[in-house]
């Protein structure tokens, strides 16, 4: 087990890990996520000592890491790092065989066992067609995998890869992924990774790092959400459980970087699909996005669960509750805007229209193309009506999406 207690590391004044803590548990396959900068490459240096923290304590199976002598620590940590080989023209079977030095004497040779050991690793990671061949002969990924067989070789209790597969083609990746998976049965495995999905699939828990800091931690549904993916990473995506694996999928959506320093409360009422664009739109312009209400069946309601924004729902042709409409009333409340689309009112959905209209201080933005503000009517013009009163009022503005999204853009422009 790898255990982190109030770890810290500076470079010079810059605080680049700080009070991280956490546990890597055999049995447990951790992985690590963040932006590019966050500290993850520096936290797999701290557990190996490759970098001496500045604060906190790292335990290896409950020793203290800076009690455990060298040879000790070669044995029992290995590491896949980016971009590693040795400089010198060796062959793969020899660099596969480096694994197992920690586990010889000093001036001892190498046995069957040790052999047989590498033998098993070279069949583990697809390589052992290479064996005779120089490592300065063979492909990146190729050579990517005789480092991964090396750690393997080494046999140890603790596993630490950063990006250890991302020269691999998709079919080597998973299958060493699936090794490494089978491993963290016994063994304490941590990995960073930049691909969401492959940690999401592999990894049992998933810690997130974004400025030297834990920001997340828990199981891939827990952690890989869309309003993880827009705080941490800046990135509106869609997110699925997949309906073969059971685990989270994260899709990015075109056009996706999210506009930060908004912070403008949006709830859009809509229905029937008119509402797809603007619940991935808004977003993107930081916007803090409700829905609602919505059917459970409805395509717009499909849209937000996948962006994780949070909507007042019904079960299909059922009419409007009570408590639902306390919701609507709260949401209106709290936003700075509304957007209002041209969904297709009917009895049922009616009430959407009347609370919107009973709120007369908040603004609202009517979504429409060619100017007019009107909805598909099937109430004999109640909704017609509420939405007149709105007009008149002088709270309703009609823009088309490109206006209606500059609108959004400013927290300061709350008013029609």
């Amino acid at each position: 087990m790898i255990e982190l207690s109030g770890v810290d590391v500076h470079y010079g004044a810059k605080k680049v890990l700080d009070a991280i803590s956490f546990e890597a548990k055999n049995g447990v396959f951790v992985g690590i996520i963040g932006p590019n900068g966050s500290g993850k490459t520096t936290l797999l240096k701290a557990i190996s000592r490759v970098i001496t923290p500045t604060g906190g304590i790292v335990r290896l199976d409950g020793q203290l890491l800076s009690a455990i002598s060298s040879r000790e620590l070669a044995q029992s940590i290995a590491v896949v790092a980016q971009d590693t080989g040795p400089g010198f023209d060796f062959t793969v079977s020899d660099v596969v065989m480096m694994g197992r030095y920690p586990h010889l004497s000093r001036f001892g040779k190498e046995h069957e066992e040790d052999y047989a050991i590498c033998q098993n690793a070279m069949a583990l990671t697809g390589i052992t067609h290479l064996s005779d061949r120089s490592i300065h002969e063979i492909s990146s990924g190729e050579l990517q995998r005789v480092i991964i067989a090396r750690a393997l070789a080494q046999q140890p209790r603790h596993l630490l890869l950063d990006e250890a597969t991302s020269h691999l083609d998709i079919s080597h990746q998973v299958e060493i992924l699936l090794t490494i998976k089978k491993l963290s049965e016994e063994i304490a495995v941590i990995g960073v990774f930049h691909d969401l999905n492959l940690a999401s699939y592999f990894c049992d828990e998933i810690i997130v790092i974004k400025a030297g800091k834990i920001a997340a931690t828990g199981s891939p549904v827990e952690v890989m959400t869309p309003a993880m993916l827009r705080s941490i990473f800046d990135l509106d995506a869609a997110v699925s459980i997949h309906p073969i694996t059971g685990k989270p999928f994260v899709v990015p959506l075109p056009g996706s970087q999210v506009i930060p320093g908004n912070n403008l409360k949006v709830h859009v009422i809509s229905g029937g699909g008119t509402g797809v664009e603007i619940i991935r739109a808004l977003p993107r312009m930081g916007c803090r996005v409700t829905a609602g209400v919505l059917a459970m069946n409805d395509t717009d309601y499909a849209a937000a669960m996948k962006l994780g924004i949070t909507c007042i729902t019904e079960p299909p042709f059922s009419p409007i509750t009570e408590s639902s409409r306390v919701g609507l009333t709260a949401q209106i409340a709290a936003a700075d805007v509304v957007v209002l689309t041209a969904t297709p009112v009917g009895k049922g959905n009616l009430d959407n229209i009347r609370i919107l209209a009973e709120a007369t201080k908040t603004p609202v933005l009517f979504l429409s193309d060619d100017g007019r503000a009107t909805l598909p009517d099937y109430t004999e013009g109640k909704a017609t009506a509420f939405l007149n009163q709105m007009m008149t009022s002088q709270r309703l503005a009609v823009l088309p999406l490109n206006q209606l999204l500059d609108r959004c853009k400013s927290k300061e422009e709350k008013q029609p």
